[in-house]
């Protein structure tokens, strides 16, 4: 009799038993249908899982476009920029911006990272004058060195005077051969205001006659990737083992993204991601250095 008891009271438990792992299988497969295809910031394992910045050898940094926002949009973008910035420990953000630290951004954007301890660099487009060069040699371990050429792009988009190649054309071609025949970094980034890709041959010849003479340099010198504001070549675009990265800008870019790039250098690679002001990373790329990119 005994026996029989037992066996009816298993009989009652099991059908309780098996709700309880029914609705914990459910209760798994509804978070993996809402967790695929969410764009994910930060990989499997967790913060500890990224290397944070140097801790694998490596240096992270953002870069943005400038330009003018609603207040409340440059907030939400700052916001944004700083929680990635402190998660990677960023060592400094780029500006890529036509007026330099006149910029509205700039301005702002710097202040707000003050107590980050991150500094701002920005980019100009001087209008046929040469006011924002500069050169940022940044150490990593491994005795890696990573080297930032700042190009005032101005001269570009006025390359003729009277018909002629202008004399701020020329000696932006100078100082920039010169720059980079200087450095000694093994990676090497070039940015400025104005995007110098061409692709599909859309662009007008005669804006693809003063872009060649910068992209024989980038190659001979072996630039690792030009940042700027976006071109028709859209986010990533790879011209034999340089990529060329454009922003979306606040006014005029079709695809309604706002956000800035996270950049993670180690001695092997360069990761790019595309970030918006939701935190999800938009677009992807990676480059080994001098070889081919993967997207």
């Amino acid at each position: 009799m005994e026996e029989e008891a037992a066996a009816d009271r298993g009989r009652r438990q099991l059908p309780w038993r098996c709700t309880v792992a029914v609705q914990a299988a459910l209760c798994l497969a509804l978070y993996a249908a809402f967790s695929i295809g969410e764009p994910q910031l930060f990989p499997r394992g967790g913060v500890d899982a990224l290397g944070r910045g140097a801790r694998r050898g490596g240096v992270a940094f953002l870069s943005v476009a400038g330009g003018e926002r609603a207040p409340a949009d440059q907030a939400r973008l700052l916001r944004q920029m700083e929680a990635v910035a402190k998660v990677y420990e960023a060592k400094f953000v780029l500006d890529v911006a036509q007026s330099g630290e006149d910029d509205p951004l700039w301005q702002d954007g710097s202040k707000y990272f003050e107590a980050l301890n991150i500094p701002w660099y920005s980019t100009m487009s001087s209008h046929g004058r040469i006011l924002g060069n500069f050169v940022k040699k940044v150490n990593m371990s491994y005795d890696q060195v990573l080297d930032i050429v700042g190009l005032d792009t101005g001269a570009v988009q006025e390359p003729l005077h009277d018909g002629k190649i202008s004399d701020s054309y020329r000696e932006q071609t100078k100082w920039l051969e010169r720059s980079l025949a200087l450095t000694s970094g093994n990676w090497k980034i070039v940015v400025g205001y104005s995007p110098l890709a061409v692709c599909d041959e859309v662009e007008e010849p005669e804006i693809m006659k003063s872009y060649a003479p910068f992209q024989r340099i980038f190659a001979k010198y072996e630039v690792d990737a030009y940042i700027s504001t976006g071109g028709f070549c859209g986010y990533f675009h790879r011209d034999n083992s340089m990529l060329y990265i454009g922003h979306p800008s606040p006014r005029g870019d079709q695809t309604g993204v706002d956000g800035f790039f996270l950049y993670r250098v180690t001695a092997l690679e360069m990761e790019s991601m595309l970030i918006n002001v939701e935190g999800k990373v938009v677009r992807r790329s990676v480059v080994r250095q001098h070889g081919t990119e993967t997207m």
